[in-house]
């Protein structure tokens, strides 16, 4: 048994849900200890932003926490293992089960405070300089707004 935060018609609740009985061999179980609020959650709960096919009905995209159980086939991660993921939704509750290849190892000295923000922004940049933009190394991109999220990978990745 788990618990998670539930949207019901205008308001959220803290109830009680089934987790999954049984792990996925590629999957990782997490014990969640931050769950990040991003854009994309506040859009998905005013309706605005439709979840992906086959989403969660509980909101929260990225998530950081320590590993709690790994299926017959991971061997990149162990239990107890401090990680952080990026999710198709179900990130506010106490557990998450997630492909172990949306799942990254948290560097030690890094809070997982701040590792469950990491995942959507990279994953977006990454996303946007290498698939849609297809930048090559030695090419440069101009930056128009360094108010979101957006900026810090792609200076990250500039020194790459």
């Amino acid at each position: 048994m788990m618990k998670a935060i539930k949207v019901t018609g205008d308001s959220l609740k803290w109830e009680d849900c089934a987790s999954n009985e049984e792990l996925p061999a590629d999957h990782v179980e997490i014990d969640v200890v931050w769950s990040a609020i991003n854009r994309a959650d506040l859009m998905q709960r005013a309706g605005a932003y439709p979840p992906p096919p086959g989403a969660s009905d509980i909101l929260g995209l990225e998530v950081s926490g320590r590993i709690a159980a790994v299926g017959k086939s991971v061997t990149e991660f162990k239990v107890e293992d401090e990680v952080c993921a990026l999710l198709t939704g179900g990130g506010y509750a106490t557990k998450v089960a997630v492909p172990a290849v949306q799942v990254l190892p948290v560097p030690k000295g890094f809070s997982l405070k701040k590792a469950a923000a990491v995942p959507e922004v990279f994953a977006t940049a990454w996303l946007n300089l290498y698939q849609e933009a297809d930048l090559q190394p030695g090419e440069r991109v101009r930056r128009y707004s360094d108010c979101n999220g957006l900026r810090k990978p792609g200076i990250c990745d500039r020194w790459r």
